[in-house]
């Protein structure tokens, strides 16, 4: 029995136990990527991408997560109550035959008031460049493998995503497979461009999920 917290996972524990493995062409992760041309970012993130390019490189953990990332999550606005919400240091338990793990994590949207009960989306890690630990590809992986097995649908996608200062990485779930974006710079103005899409595909995929109608906000 592996008796373990979720911030000592590495991604090579994670498919080892729990058998899944990295697929460069994964279906869902290259839809949910695939960002049109006409997409154009709004002044509100112009200036949320110029405040990050300035001061990415001195901020500490708790500045970058105060200073940007609440700010840029909070004009993509993933709560939607009753009907999903963001929770924060939430914590998950992983029990199988084999594996003992739980360990809060950072920030996630789920059905749920109080207790969520149906994650669809994580946002993990979320270090200053120059003081990551341990391992986000693993710690971010665990959670999604957790709430898989808490949706008892393991052939939907589960999304997620890991920060380390100014890039972001997408990951997505599906079945025992799971697939990794490349870096996207937030610094850059089309990285920016396409993380804001990405993100609003996220909740595209909760509203059908939930049958709840929806539009595309920041299209000119």
């Amino acid at each position: 029995m592996i008796k373990r917290p979720f911030e000592q996972w590495n991604f090579e524990e994670v498919e080892t136990e729990f058998g899944i493995l990295p697929e460069d062409n994964l279906p869902a992760l290259l839809t949910w990527l695939d960002v049109p041309t006409m997409y154009v970012l709004t002044a509100r993130f112009e200036k949320l991408r110029l405040s990050l390019a300035k001061n990415v490189n001195v901020w500490q953990e708790d500045e970058l997560k105060i200073l940007f990332l609440s700010l840029f999550l909070g004009e993509i606005d993933f709560n939607n109550y009753p009907h999903y919400r963001i929770f924060s240091q939430r914590l998950f338990k992983l029990e199988t035959p084999t594996v003992e793990a739980s360990g809060k994590v950072e920030w996630f949207v789920s059905t749920g008031k109080q207790i969520p009960k149906k994650p669809f989306f994580f946002l993990q890690e979320y270090k200053a460049e120059k003081t990551s630990g341990n391992d986000p590809l693993g710690q971010l992986l665990i959670a999604m493998v957790d709430a898989q097995i808490m949706n008892d649908a393991p052939q939907k996608p589960i999304y997620g995503c890991y920060t380390l200062g100014r890039f972001w990485f997408f990951v997505a779930l599906v079945g025992k497979e799971y697939g990794v974006s490349r870096a996207y710079d937030a610094t850059q103005t089309d990285d920016m461009n396409a993380m804001v899409y990405i993100l609003e595909r996220v909740k595209e995929h909760i509203h059908k999920e939930l049958n709840l109608p929806y539009s595309f906000p920041f299209v000119s």
